[in-house]
């Protein structure tokens, strides 16, 4: 039963006194006969579950074993009541509500009735209700029950949706029938009929509420079956709008009414199908784990993995089985929540009192009550690029299309034929572009013309290679929608930028995306760029391949074509260079300038990787990412604009010039020498790397250090929640991975590192480290304050003196226990060694899961490796991490030596593998 319709009877619930009709007197055994019913039909269910039947055969059969349960009760309840002279005046009924009375009922779901009679205030029918409903409670049932009253019911539902609801549920199990089809024809006459606009207004409203309530989207990481976007309880919605404005109370009746063809209702069984299989397997999960039966309807990581393999999916070398199943999961939602969006649109059109005016737009278009509409559904089939033309007027006119005009586009996309004859047409072809550049917003949902297009099937109609990554997810934590969904979003993002609505947050790509002089390239390169996901392979090169003939049929020029796969192919490169490699080396930059060419293509290289890693997840386009790409993006320009054979000098130049601008701010202070010192002692990585203001600020924190062992200084970070900690001590082996051991028993996390070493004179070299933090566990999102860094300061002072170990630091943080983690999907650990990267150093990155103590575990094995650590770059990305280190060996030099570099990646693995044991235990 809807929340808000249920009330309680007088008297006890479980566990309470005595009731005043007792069956088991009435009917002796008759409590061991209904636990030995509901216990042999329970184990039948489980197997029909285990066996991989119907999700709705399953929670059908559940609801009809119920039904004789509790049919036999409430006859036996009538009899006892009639034996003692206390039964019922009048007629009465048990009625099945909610899930319960469509007759599809989960395994551990809650189970409502309605005790139905024709005087409420009868103490004969509250008698049998409760004597009916004990039995059930000692069973351990979850029940929501009521006894009411025809009139009262009626009364009620004109005054609460929810109650309204109920009436669109209603099924007999047991009683009077001429009593409940009194109730019916009441509802129909006195409610439904009556406040038609009104429920189906509230409906349309109470879905958009709960879709928000549940997580706003159907691409959730862990989605909601029952009552997210595009699950059961949308199906719900569907049928009763159904039933409000057309009395269709199934899927069968809409379709012999013309509400759904017979393809749509197809869809929805098969949604509803794969829903319930899903919501039955969790429920039996639930069981299964906890014992307690309880209810679960959340599909979280974990059981994305077990439902997926009980489900038959299985990886194949493209993709893994959980994705494939998500993937399956993600297109029934998306049927589901169009469903309902499309059924509330077609039963509120026909609300119309009066006809509205029309203005002929040309084309087969024209505007009707402040909608854009076509003249006649039917000319779709003869004029495929009908639909595009709409959508043209849709933003000229800035009105938003009629919501029958768009039903017809989404039926006649769901054609193949129309499909192929749309994409053969070069107005259609025209339309699309002009509609994918367009940069303002449009009055469509989200303001979104492309997800729009891609709602009603226009995109995949245009682009059928886009169907492979329709509803695509990944399994992890940082791509948080699917391939389509953040495709629409790095364009909705593209457009954004070029409006300037970012200009604040993203200066710099905000200034270039306005300067794009052929913005249609760029555009089709943010939509395809990945394309290729889900084929095998790379998918960026496979991606490229597939622009080419996407790009010829749209009609680009062979040029445009190029340019397209280009931007596809490397749509990845720009982001890998900026957070994986020293951009301060000029071998990096003048690698960029043989992969880019052109100030052209850097500057649409650089606008796409921003829209594409701004809206892989909410927290993807952190500053420290941002200004690495600013940085990389500017020393590339740079190069590329300097006269031919002095793009190298661009690097030296500008750190001098940044050399010249710090020393101004030196000037009158007191102890200049020692400042200007530190900035001559500091390499130009260093430099290039940091605005004036902080290398002065780091400037400043060197000279304090004075006669200290070791000097923490605390900065302001890029954001309130990461802070930057300055480490300055005497240098020496092994360093990174003590510092790494403190900042982790503090419940830091690091996010970047920049590790220096610098001459110190008349003493050892000096270790200057900059680490860009923020805390974890309970105290995540907090600042990281004073008190902290003094700490922070003692255990390094400890460590450095050999007072305390690094082992016994990291004990105070010890990993929670395994019952307190949530399960996360697999990480991949990656071990990766280069010595071509740079000239001077081997490159090392590592990819594995973020773990407490992961970067000490590393670096302390660097050095128990032989090798010094130049530089670190440590990038999170959702549980992944990518750790970077420039190392040399003893004699400072490359490793090159093929028997070390294999050694060094077996213990780097075998310390990675040893932090995983600890978590597992």
């Amino acid at each position: 039963m809807a929340e808000g319709a249920r009330s309680s009877l007088s008297g006890r619930g479980p566990g309470g006194p005595a009731p005043s009709l007792d069956l088991a007197t009435f009917a002796p055994g008759l409590g061991k006969t209904c636990e030995e019913y509901r216990a042999t039909y329970r184990e039948r269910l489980a197997e029909m579950v285990r066996r991989g039947e119907s999700g709705v055969r399953v929670a059908s059969m559940h609801a009809r074993i119920l039904d004789g349960l509790l049919s036999a009760l409430y006859c036996a309840s009538i009899a006892a009541a009639k034996t003692h002279g206390r039964g019922p005046r009048g007629r009465t009924a048990l009625l099945a509500v909610g899930g319960y009375g469509r007759g599809l009922l989960g395994l551990h779901s809650d189970l409502d009735v309605v005790v139905l009679c024709e005087d409420p205030g009868d103490p004969g029918a509250a008698l049998v209700a409760q004597a009916l409903l004990y039995p059930l409670w000692d069973l351990g049932l979850e029940i929501g029950h009521a006894v009411r009253g025809v009139d009262e019911t009626l009364a009620l539902a004109r005054d609460d949706l929810r109650t309204a609801t109920t009436l669109l549920d209603v099924r007999r199990v047991s009683g009077d029938a001429s009593l409940v089809d009194e109730l019916l024809r009441g509802a129909r006459r006195h409610v439904f009929e009556p406040a038609m606009s009104d429920i189906l207004t509230a409906l349309a409203t109470d879905t958009d509420a709960r879709h928000e309530r549940y997580g706003g989207s159907r691409f959730l990481l862990e989605p909601e079956v029952k009552n997210g976007c595009g699950g059961l309880r949308d199906l719900d919605v569907i049928l009763w709008t159904a039933n409000v404005r057309w009395a269709a109370r199934s899927l069968e009746e809409a379709v012999a009414q013309g509400v759904l063809l017979h393809r749509e209702a197809q869809e929805l069984d098969a949604a509803r199908e794969l829903l319930w299989r899903v919501r039955n397997l969790l429920h039996a999960r639930g069981e299964q784990n906890g014992g307690s039966g309880r209810r679960h309807d959340r599909l979280t990581f974990e059981d994305q993995e077990d439902v997926s393999a009980q489900m038959g999916f299985v990886d194949d070398g493209v993709s893994l089985g959980v994705e494939q199943f998500m993937q399956t999961y993600y297109r029934h939602a998306r049927v589901v929540e169009t469903g309902v969006e499309r059924m509330l649109s077609r039963a509120r059109h026909h609300d119309r009192k009066a006809p509205a005016p029309l203005e002929e737009l040309g084309g087969g278009v024209l505007v009707f009550d402040g909608h854009v509409t076509l003249r006649e559904s039917e000319a779709l089939e003869r004029d495929p690029a009908l639909a595009l033309r709409l959508y043209r007027q849709v933003v000229r006119r800035n009105l938003p299309p009629y919501a029958f005009a768009r039903d017809a586009i989404a039926r006649a996309a769901a054609d193949p034929v129309w499909c192929e004859r749309l994409r053969a047409s070069r107005e259609a072809a025209d339309l699309f572009l002009e509609l994918l550049t367009h940069v303002g917003d449009a009055p469509v949902r989200r303001g979104s013309m492309l997800a729009e297009l891609h709602e009603v099937g226009v995109l995949l109609a245009m682009i059928p290679e886009f169907e492979p990554v329709t509803g695509r997810v990944q399994h992890d934590v940082y791509h948080v929608y699917t391939v389509d969904v953040h495709s629409v979003a790095a364009v909705d993002r593209l457009r954004a930028l070029m409006r300037g609505d970012h200009a604040s947050d993203l200066p710099m790509p905000t200034r270039l995306a306005a300067d794009v002089p052929r913005p249609m390239t760029l555009f089709l390169g943010v939509l395809l760029h990945d394309i290729g996901k889900g084929r095998g392979g790379h998918h960026a090169t496979i991606g490229a391949q597939l622009s080419v003939p996407i790009g010829e049929r749209l009609g680009l020029t062979p040029g445009d074509v190029l340019h397209v796969r280009w931007l596809v192919e490397e749509h990845l490169s720009l982001y890998h260079w900026a957070l994986r490699r020293d951009i301060t080396d000029p071998d990096t930059i003048a690698e960029v300038v043989r992969r880019v060419g052109t100030l052209d293509r850097l500057r649409d290289l650089y606008v796409l990787t921003v829209a594409d890693l701004s809206t892989t997840n909410p927290n993807a386009m952190t500053s420290w990412k941002a200004r690495m790409l600013d940085d990389l993006y500017l020393a590339t320009a740079a190069w590329l604009e300097a006269p031919a054979g002095q793009g190298g000098e661009q690097g030296e130049k500008r750190a001098d010039a940044i050399r010249d601008q710090v020393r101004v701010g030196f000037v009158g202070d007191g102890r200049q020498a020692e400042l200007e010192s530190f900035l001559a002692s500091m390499p130009d990585r260093y430099v290039l790397a940091n605005p004036v203001d902080v290398i002065r600020a780091h400037a400043r924190v060197v000279r304090d250090r004075d006669a200290r062992t070791v000097h923490v200084a605390l900065r302001p970070g890029p954001s309130e929640e990461v802070a930057e900690l300055v480490v300055v001590t005497d240098d020496r082996p092994g360093l990174l991975a003590d510092v790494a051991a403190v900042l982790a028993s503090s419940r830091l996390d690091i996010t970047t590192a920049q590790i220096h070493t610098r001459p110190r004179a008349g003493s050892h070299d000096e270790a200057f480290d900059v680490f860009q933090v923020r805390r974890t566990g309970a105290a995540e999102g907090e600042p990281v304050d004073r008190e902290l860094v003094s700490r922070i300061q003692k255990d390094l002072e400890d460590l450095v003196t050999g007072r305390v170990s690094a082992k016994d630091l990291l004990a105070r943080r010890a990993a929670p226990p395994a019952w307190a983690r949530k399960h996360m999907p697999a990480v991949k650990t990656e071990i990766l060694v280069d010595d071509d990267v740079s000239p001077r150093f081997t490159v090392i990155d590592v990819f594995t899961r973020d773990r407490v103590g992961l970067l000490h575990a590393i670096a302390r094995t660097l050095h128990e490796q032989g090798l010094s650590i130049a530089l670190s770059k440590v990038t999170t990305e959702g549980e992944r991490v990518a750790d970077v280190f420039y190392v040399t060996d003893e004699r400072g030099a490359k490793l090159r030596d093929g028997a070390r570099v294999a050694a060094l990646k077996d213990a780097l693995r075998a310390a990675i593998d040893a932090l995983a044991e600890r978590d597992a235990r």
